[in-house]
């Protein structure tokens, strides 16, 4: 047997490993939560953590960086950015909410959440831009989608699917926006 072939899939580690964090931010809060207490609890060693996250905080973006992922690898087959967001919006679960959105006072984030975020946010602007939204719309853009995914993570259930909160928001933009993004989005 192959060390490949040996523990748990990568798919249930990461998963796990989410929850644990979650679990423990929630239970004694950001800054007094290890990085060993997450890997006991998630059933995995700190090594493997590592295998899965770079910082403590990484493990708050799992989704999140899944979906910047999954925008890069469909921009790159030369769909428009509109049609990689509708694509990509949905593909995800309903069920799969950002908590990161929705309890981040409640694990103590505070500036964490800012450094945090902005790495994401400067990732998804950098799409944006490739996609070929002019940059001078590039923010009006990436600030509708981040407030998108926001709305729909904080709206109770039911809630409608990612995707038609994002044609909502993106609706809401199309007369503030130049024609090249229009036609990128649109």
């Amino acid at each position: 047997m192959t060390s490949r072939e040996r523990g748990r899939p990568p798919a249930s580690s990461v998963t796990a490993l989410e929850d644990a964090a979650t679990e423990l931010f929630l239970e004694q809060g950001f800054a007094n939560t290890s990085i060993d207490e997450i890997a006991q609890r998630a059933g995995i060693s700190r090594a493997t953590f590592f295998n899965y996250c770079a910082t403590k905080s990484d493990v708050l973006w799992v989704d999140s960086d899944r979906a910047l992922r999954a925008l890069e690898t469909t921009l790159q087959e030369g769909l428009s950015l509109g049609e990689a967001l509708r694509r990509v919006a949905a593909s995800h679960p309903r069920d799969r909410l950002p908590l990161i959105a929705t309890q981040s006072e409640a694990m103590g984030l505070g500036g964490e959440l800012a450094a945090s975020a902005g790495v994401r946010i400067e990732r998804l602007r950098r799409s944006v831009l490739s996609a070929g939204v002019d940059p001078e719309d590039a923010w009006i853009v990436t600030g509708t989608l981040v407030g998108a995914v926001v709305g729909w993570a904080r709206t109770p259930s039911p809630r409608e699917d990612l995707a038609s909160e994002l044609e909502e928001h993106l609706r809401r933009i199309r007369g503030a926006l130049g024609p090249q993004s229009v036609a990128t989005l649109f």
